[in-house]
């Protein structure tokens, strides 16, 4: 689930994918911290990192999320209801 069309400028999201700010600059990890710094449709211009190692990358909102997941926090499935009885 992505950020929603509310997300607007100076709000704080997360990566849901691994980005790169250019074609050979630092790739940011899931789950980085980034600063919205523009909001055009379904696509985000946002600052990833801090002072002077923060760079710019645009994304797609379904690939940020306004709070901070857990990747190992997964549902568990209940076994009763998966029976075949």
């Amino acid at each position: 689930m992505g950020a929603e069309d509310t997300t607007g400028e100076g709000e704080v999201v997360y990566l849901l994918a691994e980005l790169r700010s250019a074609e050979q600059g630092p790739v940011h990890e899931i789950g980085s911290r980034a600063r919205v710094l523009e909001a055009d449709g379904d696509r985000l211009t946002l600052a990833v990192g801090y002072g002077r190692f923060e760079s710019v990358v645009t994304c797609s909102r379904s690939l940020v999320a306004r709070r901070r997941r857990s990747l190992a926090s997964r549902r568990t499935l209940r076994a009763d209801r998966w029976s075949t009885a």
